[in-house]
């Protein structure tokens, strides 16, 4: 099986010991969101007025990607704010092996304020333009979306970490970046809605062609820690059902995942998954992530 992990946290240095491991489990290939576990996340620096505006780096991803040939692939968190967006753009479409761009308004009542009013709308239209995939992480509000794919109907968006709130070991590090009087309670509330009817919002997402969903941190989102995670089973059911295997890719995010599996685990949660077919585990562990991201295997 072609498998694709599509997303890995990277630090700073070389692949080494992940590339070992890689090998070990039979990951194929891996999408890197460089991301230094900081806040707001180096590696980056300030441009715009003041500097307020971040401008990420991959330095480490670029040099995984050009030392293991196939192997990794990398994409570029970019902010609205940047008076440079276009360029940073079509950099990233014509950099060898960066394959989309990134945002994360999920992470802050501020982000999404901006995000429902339109701040972040001239990345989907240069997205679209320079032909690149969004990898979003919205979580909680996915309904922000429809005003998006109305507009934007050539946009390719990919719903980030199984479009859900912040799951109960996640909400309180959403909270702690806030950093607001009310941080604790807002989050800790939104993560308190019913999984049924926080997962009822996202699968209503699947009727737009152009939104594929990632099956990310689906242990912690639906409260099902341990291997092999039988709690989110008839959650990735009901996934596969609405947006169909072709439109769903599997990620591991092994760098941050609160619940603890090991990489293995992650992996064969899916794999022995013996509720999915042959085809389906083809598409979700790499072939919908090699599609959508243009890279051949």
């Amino acid at each position: 099986m072609d498998i694709l992990d599509s997303q890995v946290h990277m630090g700073p240095g070389g692949a080494v010991e992940m590339v070992a491991a890689m090998d070990a489990l039979g990951i194929a290939a891996a999408l890197i969101d460089e991301w230094w576990m900081g806040t707001p996340g180096h590696p980056f620096y300030g441009v715009g007025d003041g500097g307020k505006a971040i401008r990420t780096t991959s330095p480490s991803a670029e040099l995984a990607a050009w030392t293991y040939p196939g192997r990794f692939s990398y994409l570029v968190r970019v902010d609205p704010r940047d008076p440079e967006l276009k360029a940073v753009i079509r950099f990233v479409r014509d950099a060898v092996h960066a394959r989309a761009l990134r945002m994360a308004p999920g992470m802050s009542r501020a982000e999404l304020a901006d995000f429902a009013a339109g701040v972040h709308d001239e990345v989907f239209t240069l997205a679209s333009e320079n032909g690149l995939p969004i990898f979003l992480q919205i979580g909680g509000h996915v309904e922000l979306l429809d005003r998006i794919v109305a507009k934007y109907p050539d946009s390719r968006i990919v719903i980030c970490h199984c479009g859900m709130p912040p799951g109960s070991a996640l909400w309180p590090i959403v909270a702690r970046m806030e950093g607001l009087p009310d941080s604790e309670d807002y989050w800790r509330k939104l993560a308190e809605e019913p999984v049924d009817q926080a997962f009822a919002k996202v699968l209503r997402a699947a009727d737009h062609p152009q939104i594929a969903l990632k099956w990310a941190h689906a242990p912690v989102m639906f409260d099902a820690a341990g291997y092999p995670n039988l709690a989110a089973r008839p959650f990735l059911r009901k996934a596969l059902d609405a947006f169909g295997a072709e439109r769903m890719m599997w990620a591991s995010d092994i760098t941050a995942n609160q619940t603890g599996e090991s990489w293995a685990e992650l992996i064969f949660a899916m794999t022995e998954n013996s509720e999915l077919s042959a085809e389906e585990r083809e598409w979700i562990m790499g072939r919908t992530a090699r599609r959508w991201l243009d890279w051949e295997a």
